[in-house]
């Protein structure tokens, strides 16, 4: 099954792609041009030479069995070669520590080769004496590389990367390719060279398993990403001078990532949530690393931002969104380093709103794409979705940390983007109908650019109520507009958003809708879908309750939704947008565009059915069995193509995708737990006792004492 393995921010990674026996290197290119290469790596015994399936056989062995494993910080192989009664684990892994930046975007790799023996026979194979000699060894071959040699104990990899920026006009997705230099070098930690190959001779019928063969594949690059206009070296940068400096660690201290790993692991799987869901946190946190950079900008400050996936947009503010329960169950400090560039990326409000937008802003999509974040590239902007998106980042942030100064630094911002989401409603009952096509490109009409939708309701309530409370003195009006505001939006909701047994997606039946993707606007006396069961009702609400904040929704409605939506959406691998029948929608397609993916077959996104399961879990419902579904939704696709985490099912095609770490807020969706540090509030205790996971907040706090 394809996996990666990455760096956090420091653009340096592997995939692996063992269904078709290659590897390929993470860089700066976009993901379909990930440049191949192989990776001969494995066990030689006489004459035979066994490897993995990560390269081409060429007169090699397979081995008898290969296992694959996978955990927060590593990838592993597992082979067992019958003949030799051997047994070979190849481990890769990287140095992803949660709240130390410095450690986390170290550019190193730690390959380890640790053989033993296999201890009793194979299957039905006769039971065999291990040899009294074998060589393990790992090579890097057949990629875009040229080699050299380097001391006793190092090989230098020097190719040709390629970057990318965005082209203009239609065509901005297919980007223009620019060479970048690259020198990157493998050190022996344990071992030996020769030639190009590292290797260690051992005599296996030692007693006791050993690491035998350890390489680090290091690398260091000028900048390549521009942050409005500048270029922003790698955040590594500021601790390795050069290549030379991040070798030097490498050969001192490159087994501190693997002990790290070791206690890191430990901590993201104490949990008894079963195996998929173990490989989905795994799975999820490598598809993130892969598109994550970490920057410094000229005048000092951190750039962090993540690719959307095989979109390559940078830090798009919906993802993010669905990302939060991430950063605040795991390292929040990332998310405050976002929050503090997107009001760089605001726009006019008179931009959507015409005359009554002036003084206020809005924030759109994204920041940028490829190599590049000056601005916006996505063909249009989701203006009310992404604006309360970030309000409500902002308030998570401020009562998670207890840190106060990000929005207090960027109160007029706040301010501009409250003011926008009231006059964005133009009939007076709370609820926006302008700049409300949303993120859901795939959805019906109804459900992606629906006027008075149910969906961006509940989130625009909730960044009214919650915007008005990290305003200062100065801003009263602006409060107290919000205010009065949300008590209209929570009428309205309240009225009209209830059908019997589940909330609909939009609160009238009827209205005009504005294509974005067209600009064609449609009138319906009866939009189709409008009252039909749906997912995304919950979706703001994990995030209030990780910081335990009470939107006041009535909880047996939301209780009952949750229920009702999740049963009538159900398909094979998790929840559709909508029980709207696939059979309708194609019925629309010449009535109004149904988005980017045309009209798909039940479409639906797994990041997001996640997102409904944490606020489900807080709510003592317990969804984890859904868990399975997304995980054999992974293997389905990953077994046959190299996607990495695939969001989308039913026709859209959104790999290589960042949004799955939603499924991180699990831990403390399981422990019930709410802290809010501005408030001095901590409350634990699940609502669901038969399932357990760790308080992350404590393992990580004791882990970093006992460094």
């Amino acid at each position: 099954m394809a996996d990666a393995l990455a760096v956090t921010g420091s653009r340096h990674g592997i995939f692996f792609e063992p269904h078709r026996r290659t590897c390929a290197l993470l860089r700066f290119a976009p993901f379909h041009a990930r440049p191949l290469f192989h990776l001969r790596a494995g066990l030689k015994v006489g004459d035979r030479e066994i490897i993995f399936p990560l390269a081409p056989l060429n007169g090699a062995q397979d081995f008898s069995f290969v296992d694959q494993r996978t955990s927060p910080c590593t990838v592993s192989f597992i082979g067992l070669d019958s003949p030799s009664g051997l047994k070979v684990r190849l481990s890769v892994t990287t140095p992803f520590r949660p709240g130390d930046a410095d450690f986390s975007t170290i550019p190193v790799l730690l390959f380890d080769l640790v053989l033993e023996p296999i201890g009793g026979q194979f299957r039905w194979d006769s039971q065999n004496t291990p040899p009294a000699k074998a060589e393990l060894f790992l090579e890097i071959t057949d990629g875009p590389f040229a080699y050299e040699e380097q001391r006793r104990d190092a090989l230098d990899l020097v190719f040709e990367a390629t970057n990318s920026r965005p082209t203009s006009g239609p065509e901005w997705y297919k980007g223009i390719g620019e060479s970048v230099a690259q020198r990157d070098r493998l050190v022996v930690v344990s071992g030996k060279r020769q030639g190009r190959r590292f290797v260690q001779t051992l005599r296996p019928q030692q007693a006791k398993p050993f690491s035998a063969l350890t390489v680090a594949w290091c690398t260091w690059s000028a900048a390549t990403l521009r942050v409005q206009g500048e270029p922003a070296p790698f955040r590594y940068q500021s601790r390795f001078a050069d290549l030379k400096a991040v070798a030097l660690w490498a050969r001192k201290s490159g087994q501190e990532i693997a002990d790290n790993a070791t206690r890191t692991d430990a901590i993201l799987t104490d949990h008894n949530l079963g195996p998929a869901t173990a490989h989905l946190l795994a799975y999820t946190l490598h598809s993130w690393a892969i598109n994550t950079w970490w920057c410094r900008r000229p005048d000092g400050r951190d750039w962090f931002s993540v690719w959307e996936g095989n979109c390559h947009f940078h830090s798009t503010v919906d993802v993010e969104f669905t990302q939060a329960p991430f950063y605040l169950a795991l390292w929040p400090e990332l998310l405050r380093i976002e929050l503090d560039a997107w009001p760089e990326y605001a726009k006019d409000g008179q931009l959507c709103l015409g005359t009554p937008g002036a003084g206020t802003q809005f924030l759109s999509h994204d920041c940028g794409a490829f190599g590049v974040a000056d601005g916006q590239v996505y063909p249009h902007d989701m203006e009310i979705e992404e604006t309360a998106n970030y309000i409500l980042m902002a308030f998570a942030y401020s009562r998670r940390t207890g840190d106060t100064s990000l929005v207090t630094k960027h109160q007029a911002t706040l301010d501009a983007f409250i003011r926008f989401l009231i006059a964005a409603d133009t009939t007076g009952n709370g609820v926006p109908d302008h700049g409300v096509a949303n993120t859901i490109d795939d959805g019906s009409p109804a459900v992606q650019f629906g006027k008075e939708q149910t969906y961006l309701a509940v989130k625009t309530l909730a960044a009214l109520e919650t915007g008005a409370l990290l305003l200062r003195k100065p801003y009263a009006v602006t409060v107290k507009s919000a205010q009065a505001q949300a008590r209209r939006l929570r009428a309205t909701f309240n009225k009209h958003a209830w059908a019997r047994d589940h909330f609909t997606v939009l609160l009238e039946k009827g209205g005009t809708l504005k294509d974005p993707w067209t600009g064609k606007e449609n009138h319906w006396k009866e939009i189709p879908g409008w009252d039909a069961p749906h997912i995304y009702t919950a979706n703001t609400l994990p995030i209030l309750d990780m910081v335990g904040y009470d939107l006041k929704l009535n909880t047996a409605r939301v209780k009952q939704d949750l229920a009702v939506a999740t049963a009538r959406c159900l398909r094979e691998y998790g929840c559709a947008h909508t029980d709207f029948t696939a059979e309708a929608q194609k019925a629309l397609v010449t009535a109004a565009n149904a988005g980017l993916a045309g009209a798909s077959r039940n479409p639906g996104w797994i990041s997001m059915n996640m997102l409904r399961d944490l606020a489900a879990l807080y709510r003592g419902i317990d969804h984890t069995a859904l868990f399975e579904r997304y995980w054999e939704w992974q293997v389905t696709t990953n077994t046959r193509e190299t996607h990495l985490f695939f969001e989308t099912f039913g026709g859209n095609h959104l790999h290589f995708y960042p949004r799955g770490v939603a499924l991180w807020g699990v831990f403390d969706a399981v422990n019930g737990l709410a802290i809010d540090r501005t408030q001095k509030l901590q409350r634990s205790g699940s609502p669901l006792p038969h399932l357990r996971a760790a308080r992350l907040d404590r393992a990580f706090a004791q882990n970093r004492k006992s460094r």
